[in-house]
């Protein structure tokens, strides 16, 4: 059975975890399971595995017992409280368990069923590992909440600014017929293309922005984005890292629109040279009225480059006085 996602929570450990919908047989029920794909397993309540082996909570309270009776399983590794939302709105500390003890009930219960069972749950955990995700499709099409919830979810992780030039370059693989990932001629495609997003979006190519925006004496040296947390002079000469996130969002949009023409256009089984792909998305820049990048200038690349390295030592010698000046602990 495919794994599938409900878009619901109950809170494991005081976290947030996804419940996925199982299907059982007749003699079984639906239920649905908090999935924890960092412990790698899946936690129910008594009254849950009683829905899903369709046995009563007393008999599955007493499997579980003679479980840890016979020492089978350690009860302080895989049991534990979880605060659950019930029907009536109430918070309650409910005891769950983990994977082991469920398929164990399982075959106490019913071999078939359990084997089943576990069969659907390694699907889960697994599709969380490859895809790290798994849906529940016909919940999320009955229940039109769920549905925008997952929607700007998707945008929030695509809008994330590692991820917004890589699907166009994934899709270039496919669709450009002359494409070459080692010749320079397509090392300066993208460069130039990745400008023509920046300028369609903010009137400023990537130099443009980080001479106008890097600024040692602002906080972050005015950057939005950084790769662990501090800017460093790489950060510094990168002109997205200084987008704000409406012009992010602005250039995911933009870039969805591309890739939608892009994958139209192979889909019909039609080739395009990186030229014809170029002078295709400035009719599109045209069509949304979108400002077009003409003119590349390399003199502002290494005018940004120098700028960037500049105002980064201006930002460095700030933040080393800063620290000298703060109080140092006193001992005694």
């Amino acid at each position: 059975m495919a794994p599938k996602k409900r878009s619901s929570k109950h809170d494991p450990r005081q976290g947030v975890f996804e419940l996925v919908h199982y299907d059982g047989s007749e003699e079984a029920g639906e239920v649905d399971l908090g999935l924890d794909p960092v412990r790698d397993t899946m936690w129910a309540s008594i009254e849950q595995m009683s829905q899903l082996f369709g046995r009563k909570p007393n008999t599955i309270t007493e499997h579980v017992r003679n479980i840890f009776r016979e020492g089978e399983l350690d009860e302080a590794s895989v049991a534990r409280k979880f605060r659950v939302t019930a029907k009536d709105g109430k918070s309650y500390s409910i005891l769950h368990y983990n994977l082991d003890v469920i398929i164990s009930v399982g075959y106490r219960v019913s071999s078939r069923e359990a084997t089943k069972f576990r069969q659907w749950a390694t699907g889960v955990l697994k599709a969380y590992i490859t895809e790290g995700y798994a849906l529940n499709e016909s919940r999320l099409i009955d229940d039109p909440t769920s549905l925008k919830k997952l929607a700007s979810d998707v945008r929030r992780l695509r809008t994330d600014e590692k991820n917004i030039y890589q699907s166009v370059r994934d899709t270039f693989k496919l669709a450009a017929s002359d494409y070459n990932s080692r010749s320079t001629k397509t090392r300066s495609f993208y460069a130039k293309l990745q400008d023509k997003f920046t300028y369609a979006i903010t009137g400023s190519t990537s130099a443009e922005i980080v001479v106008n925006r890097a600024d040692g004496m602002k906080d972050f040296m005015g950057l939005t984005s950084t790769r662990s947390g501090r800017p460093t002079k790489q950060d510094a000469k990168v002109g997205k890292n200084y987008l704000n996130p409406d012009e992010l969002y602005g250039l995911h949009i933009l870039c969805e629109q591309f890739l939608l023409y892009v994958e139209s256009r192979a889909i019909a089984g039609q080739e395009l040279t990186m030229e014809e792909l170029n002078r295709k998305f400035d009719e599109l820049l045209k069509v949304q009225g979108y400002p077009v990048f003409k003119e590349y200038k390399s003199y502002l690349v290494k005018k940004a480059k120098v700028h960037a390295e500049r105002e980064f030592e201006v930002y460095r010698q700030r933040m080393h006085i800063r620290d000298q000046r703060r109080p140092k602990s006193l001992t005694t």
